[in-house]
C-alpha cells in the first residue's frame, strides 16, 4: 500500500522542504495551504509517477475547513496515511504585550495552536489505524522570551504541551514536536521588519545571521523532520528535539537507508 502524508502549511518556507524531502522518499504529500492556485502550481511542478503533489486549499483556522482536509485524506483510498506535519505557523504580528491588538493576538493562537488540535483530532481514526508519526513544528522560542514576540512564545509553548498530551493519550500515534532552528523564510522577514517591536540585541542577532548568511536552508531541518516522521518510535512519543538533537542521528541514519 503507498503512503501518504499530510503537511499544512506547504506552499513555501519549510513546508515545501518538507513536502519535497517525502516526495523523494516516495510518499505522496496532501499540501495543505490557503491558496488554491500556488497549489496547483506545486501539484503540477513536484508530482512524480510514484509519489504525488496533492492539492488542498483550506483555511485550518476554520472548524469547517479542517473538514476539507479529512476529504483529502479519504480519498486517497488506496494509501495509508504514515504522518501528519503540523507546520503552519506565523510570528506577525510582533508587539508588546501592553500593545497588541487582542484580535490580532487570537490570530496567531488560531494559526499556531487550534489546528494542533483540531486537525489531528480529524485525522486520529487514520493515524491510530496505520500507527502514523505526528511532528508538530515547534520552536525555541517556547522556551525562552523574546521581546515582542508573546504571542508566538506561548503559542508553540503550547504546542509543546500538547505534543505531550497527545503522546499520554494516543499511544498508537507517535507525536513529537521538532525545533528547526532559525530558517531562512517569509517568518524571519517579518522579523527583520519589527526592530520598533524588539529589544536591539535580539533584533540586531537575527539581522546578522541574514546579513552573514547564517540562516538554515529550509531544506536542512526538513530532512530531519521527514526522517523522524517515516522512522519515531514510541520511545520518543511526547518529546521536544531540536533538528540537531544527538537523540535524532538513529532517524539520519534510517533516511539514509531508506533513500
Amino acid at each position: 500500500m503507498s503512503r501518504v502524508a499530510v503537511v499544512t502549511g506547504a506552499s513555501r518556507g519549510l513546508g515545501l522542504a518538507i513536502s519535497k524531502q517525502f516526495l523523494h522518499q516516495g510518499v505522496t504529500v496532501i499540501g495543505v495551504a490557503r491558496s488554491a492556485e500556488r497549489l496547483s502550481e506545486l501539484a503540477q511542478a513536484l508530482s512524480q509517477p510514484n509519489a504525488k503533489f496533492i492539492a488542498c486549499a483550506a483555511d485550518i483556522t476554520s472548524p469547517s475547513e479542517v473538514q476539507k482536509v479529512r476529504a483529502c485524506v479519504e480519498e486517497q483510498k488506496s494509501s495509508t496515511l504514515c504522518a501528519l506535519i503540523n507546520n503552519a505557523g506565523t510570528i506577525d504580528p510582533i508587539a508588546k504585550l501592553s500593545d497588541i491588538d487582542i484580535a490580532a493576538w487570537q490570530r496567531v493562537l488560531d494559526v499556531n495552536i487550534t489546528p494542533v488540535v483540531s486537525l489531528t483530532q480529524q485525522l486520529l481514526p487514520y493515524l491510530r489505524h496505520s500507527r502514523a508519526t505526528v511532528v508538530n513544528v515547534s520552536s525555541g522560542a517556547a522556551l525562552r522570551a523574546y521581546h515582542g514576540w508573546a504571542a508566538y512564545c506561548a503559542s508553540k509553548a503550547a504546542v509543546n504541551m500538547l505534543t505531550q498530551s497527545f503522546a499520554t493519550e494516543e499511544p498508537h500515534v507517535v507525536f513529537v514536536a521538532i525545533m528547526p532552528g532559525v530558517v531562512d523564510t517569509d517568518m524571519q522577514s517579518t522579523i527583520r521588519k519589527a526592530q520598533h517591536a524588539m529589544k536591539p540585541e535580539e533584533f540586531d542577532k537575527f539581522s546578522r545571521l541574514h546579513s552573514e548568511g547564517k540562516l538554515l536552508s529550509p531544506e536542512v531541518p526538513a530532512a530531519t523532520i521527514v526522517r523522524v516522521a517515516l522512522c519515531a518510535t514510541n520511545d520518543v512519543s511526547g518529546q521536544l528535539f531540536s533538528f540537531d538533537s544527538p537523540e535524532l542521528e538513529k532517524y539520519h541514519l534510517a533516511g539514509s537507508q531508506n533513500s
